[in-house]
């Protein structure tokens, strides 16, 4: 045992030491002209260079660059506004064109919402993120791209009524219309038996903005979480706390190291101390689940501690089948973790589970105002087919049937990874034709997330037994809370070729609930609810066939894959565990319209690899230093952007994403005008 610990610990270090030599050796010799000095006011933008690109750029007029972006993703509209801000007068910024295939009201990709219009009012709906993490990444990029503060012409009261006309400083975001409301609590978990527990009770209630009677009304739901807890097993919450400052430690240390590749020292001790105590009972490679089951007896604590595993396309539980329990492939280390820290902490001043206000809409809405603003030009119902190393090859589409070509000096995939490197981005001898022939297909050597059944329901009264974020877990033993993730192992008889062949009605297995109303009044018509329904199933399986198809040809086959019968069996088993709350008994008779989702239908819409909204999963094979980097193998001159490429999933993760990759085609960029002069 003392032989392997020592081993374990060394292999940490080496690992650390592996990802400093890679990562910061080469970032202390950057060239000065390479630095993007700190973002200053809207009207000055971005310092990029010293005097001698001054001197440079002083030369006689050149050609105008050009940056071409593909899709209109979060990734996308991001990047396209970090780059249009990068060049301060007199410096001339390159234009900046994004291409989305979609038509403007699905702006945001993922990221976006969609209505029903009913007799009783309109209904909105989320089709990708319901819930907003890490809020001062929003933040930072309309900060990024404009002022930091901004002054409001609306005014604050005082105690005695009066108006007080003292303008009030608001946020880069909020003066693009972007509100993040948080959460109290974070979630509720639901189990099979009805039991539910309120998670996600931050220390610094009074600074939200909360009347006396809500934050009274936050305590006693906070007493009631603590209760259930211990009655869980003994010492319950003094063990979550203990758990949480783990995981705190995790987040701490891997979210500016390891996520946005900045090196922070003063972190590392209280990690590895985390990691290395108690005998490595912490160890952060080992499966979750192995190290949830040394802290935690109770089963249903495992799993409240886990749940977060499926935003990354990873199960907790060790598969014995595969070297080192799964963590390289489909298995969560434990250091995932950090993910209950970044939601759940009480005191991590990262931590908490927002909701924009209007929903995810007004998050690309507001990113698309800061794109015009900075003269970027978005090109909707607009499907790139092919790129070169001279630029971008497209077609138009709902009557606008023109074939195009843009010449490029830099190109910004936000289209998938797997899509795009074997579709627009696959370096093959094409004929004429097929420069403008849209297809659909993917890499199937890369693990992915799990796919989504998604149903939206508008519905006819107030749920309100549910809160805003919901989860319903199985976890009555232990063997039912690692059969409920048997979709994502892929090895269980819950998974076969043909998904409509498969039952889910008594089987344990795990889904979410987002109820938008209970937040944003603007969600639903009075005494209504939006209501989405987000249920792991199989994803698309792959045919080589259809690779070469006209797009609308392969999606109509792939929709095959998941037929109305297993759909009305995923609808029923959900129904079936959902009237264990009270009230939502007899859930279907008031839902008035339903609007379902399957991996075929992100396909269609996204061109998502295998039909995945999550992307690519994270176990240790696809993270960090093993995830498909910024840099395209086939073009010099592309970089992606996006869930799918570092540093991974999620709208935060891929706003990180868009800062280092807009600082990488700044370079390039300058590197370009240098070459020739």
């Amino acid at each position: 045992t003392m032989t392997m610990i020592r081993t374990s610990s060394r292999f940490l270090l080496h690992f650390t030491l592996l990802l400093f030599s890679f990562r910061y050796c080469k970032a202390f010799s950057i060239p000065s002209h390479a630095i993007i000095a700190a973002p200053t006011t809207a009207s000055q933008g971005t310092n990029i260079g010293d005097k001698k690109d001054e001197e440079q750029l002083q030369q006689p007029p050149r050609q105008r660059q050009r940056v071409v972006v593909i899709g209109a993703g979060v990734g996308g509209l991001a990047t396209a506004a970090r780059i249009a801000s990068s060049f301060p007068p007199p410096f001339e910024a390159p234009e900046v064109v994004v291409l989305e295939k979609n038509g403007r009201r699905q702006l945001g990709g993922r990221c976006g919402s969609f209505d029903v219009t009913l007799e009783q009012g309109t209904f909105r709906h989320e089709r990708g993120p319901s819930l907003l993490l890490l809020k001062e990444e929003y933040e930072r990029l309309f900060a990024d791209c404009g002022n930091v503060n901004v002054e409001s012409d609306r005014c604050n009261s005082n105690t005695d009524g009066a108006d007080d006309k003292t303008p009030t400083p608001i946020s880069a975001a909020q003066s693009y219309g972007l509100e993040m409301k948080q959460c109290i609590p974070a979630y509720q978990v639901v189990f099979e038996d009805g039991l539910t527990i309120p998670l996600g009770f931050p220390r610094s209630k009074c600074s939200q903005g909360l009347s006396l009677e809500e934050i009274k009304q936050i305590q006693i739901l906070e007493q009631e979480s603590i209760l259930k807890l211990n009655a869980l097993e003994p010492d319950g919450f003094n063990k979550w706390q203990a758990y949480l400052d783990t995981c705190s430690a995790y987040l701490n240390c891997g979210l500016p190291n390891f996520i946005e590749e900045r090196l922070d020292i003063m972190s590392f001790p209280s990690f590895l101390y985390e990691a290395l105590r108690d005998n490595l009972q912490r160890w952060p490679l080992k499966p979750h689940a192995t190290m949830l089951s040394s802290l935690f007896t109770s089963s249903k604590m495992i799993a409240l501690a886990s749940f977060q595993d499926l935003y990354v396309g990873l199960e907790p539980y060790a598969n014995p089948n595969q070297i080192g329990g799964g963590v390289l492939r489909k298995s969560a280390p434990a250091v995932f973790g950090l993910l209950a820290a970044l939601e759940l902490h009480p005191t991590n001043e990262k931590a908490g589970v927002f909701a924009p206000v209007g929903g995810f809409r007004q998050v690309a809405e507001s990113m698309h105002e800061l794109c015009v603003d900075r003269n970027v030009n978005i090109r909707f119902d607009t499907p790139v087919t092919a790129v070169t190393e001279e630029g971008v090859h497209f077609v138009g589409k709902d009557g606008n049937e023109e074939e195009g070509f843009i010449p490029a000096d830099l190109i910004i995939c936000n289209a998938d990874v797997p899509f795009a490197t074997e579709t627009i981005a696959k370096k093959l001898g094409k004929s004429p034709t097929q420069l403008h022939q849209e297809t659909y297909d993917w890499n199937d050597k890369f693990d992915y997330s799990t796919g989504v059944i998604a149903f939206h329901w508008s519905v006819s009264q107030r749920l309100d037994a549910l809160n805003t974020h919901n989860v319903f877990m199985s976890a009555d033993t232990i063997q039912d809370a690692e059969k409920s993730w048997a979709v994502l192992r892929g090895d269980d008889d819950l998974i076969d070729d043909n998904a409509s062949c498969v039952s889910m009605r008594g089987k344990p297995f795990n889904f979410y609930v987002h109820r938008a109303g209970m937040t944003d009044d603007s969600a639903c018509p009075p005494g209504c609810d939006s209501i989405m329904v987000l249920v792991p199933c199989p994803t698309l399986v792959r045919s080589n066939d259809l690779a070469s198809l006209p797009r609308d040809e392969a999606m109509e086959v792939y929709k095959a894959q998941f037929g109305e019968d297993y759909v009305e069996d995923v609808r029923s088993a959900v129904l079936e565990r959902l009237s264990v709350l009270n009230g939502l008994e007899n859930l279907q008779d008031a839902i008035l319209d339903e609007v379902v989702d399957t991996p075929a239908s992100y396909a269609d819409y996204y061109n998502v690899g295998a039909g995945v909204p999550f992307g690519l999963s994270h176990g240790l094979g696809q993270l960090s230093l093993t995830r498909p980097a910024a840099e395209c193998k086939s073009y010099n001159n592309m970089l992606f952007v996006g869930a799918s490429s570092r540093p991974g999933n999620g709208v935060p993760l891929v706003l990180i994403g868009s800062r280092q990759v807009a600082k990488k085609a700044v370079e390039k960029l300058k590197s370009m005008i240098t070459q020739e002069y």
